[in-house]
């Protein structure tokens, strides 16, 4: 009889310590916070550590350090807060399908040093579970922040007008570009400040480079965004300003016109036409 005792005993000692075993002993949660703190406190290694094997895929420790270097430069976090953990079975992460992945919402408090003011941003994390400890997916979420800062520093940049600036704008959007090659947004930004290169000697390619971009900035335009017409509206006005500078001007009418079919309050493409006009006439 003590025989038998013993031997239940020992099965639910077994069962409650394969039990903790699959549980990981830091929290998503715990985990989340660890990364944000070691992220402002300069320790790449650490946070890098903390990503899953598929982030660290396309994320380097120079990426993130180059992330924060920009993220400082046009953001202060005065404080942060973790909401709570849900559970999703199933989550398409970067095209790649991960089950019983946890959810969390950070919402930063922070000082935007662009539109000098405060302001909430609020950022969906997601975490698997790796070797019994939770792992940060964070590819989509990266890069997306990435290029938003990016392009705020390009417009901190470009308060002081000169080859210099526009330069280190192109450095910083090539950047984020390589980062993350099918942001729309970005390739306008690239596009407009090629443009700025105009008149500098050594740089009369640049206006070739804006018509690339700005095709890049259509192919990769996105459909499902909520501001897709006026975006639209904005990317087919500043190709039909490019096709101006080109003195291709009949081409730059119909983009122009396109313009004005995606968003016909937006008053760039009226006064282009305009322009047009008179210089034909």
């Amino acid at each position: 009889m003590n025989i038998i005792k013993s031997i239940t005993l020992l099965l639910t000692l077994l069962i409650v310590i394969l039990m903790t075993g699959c549980s990981p002993r830091e929290s998503a949660s715990e985990v989340a916070k660890k990364y944000i703190d070691k992220m402002n406190s300069g320790d790449y290694e650490t946070a890098y550590s903390l990503l899953s094997k598929d982030s660290k895929k396309k994320i380097s420790i120079e990426n993130l350090e180059e992330f924060q270097n920009i993220l400082v430069s046009t953001k202060r976090i005065i404080s942060y807060k973790i909401g709570k953990e849900k559970i999703i079975k199933k989550y398409k992460h970067d095209g790649k399908e991960y089950k019983n992945v946890v959810k969390l919402e950070e919402t930063f408090n922070i000082k935007n040093l662009l539109y000098k003011k405060d302001d909430s941003l609020k950022v969906n994390r997601y975490f698997v579970v790796e070797n019994n400890k939770y792992k940060l997916l964070l590819y989509e979420s990266f890069k997306k922040e990435f290029g938003i800062n990016s392009m705020d520093l390009a417009q901190l940049k470009l308060n002081d007008f000169g080859l210099k600036y526009f330069k280190e704008v192109d450095l910083i959007l090539k950047k984020a570009i390589a980062i993350n090659p099918t942001d729309s947004k970005l390739y306008y930004a690239q596009a407009c400040n090629y443009m700025n290169f105009d008149g500098f000697p050594g740089y009369s390619d640049t206006t070739y480079n804006a018509l690339d971009s700005i095709n890049n900035s259509l192919k990769y335009l996105d459909k499902n965004d909520s501001d897709y017409k006026k975006n639209a509206s904005n990317i087919y006005n500043l190709k039909g300003v490019i096709l101006m500078f080109h003195k291709r001007f009949d081409e730059a009418q119909q983009y122009l016109n396109k313009a004005l079919y995606f968003n016909k309050d937006n008053e760039d493409p009226k006064y282009n036409l305009n322009t047009i006009k008179k210089h034909l006439n």
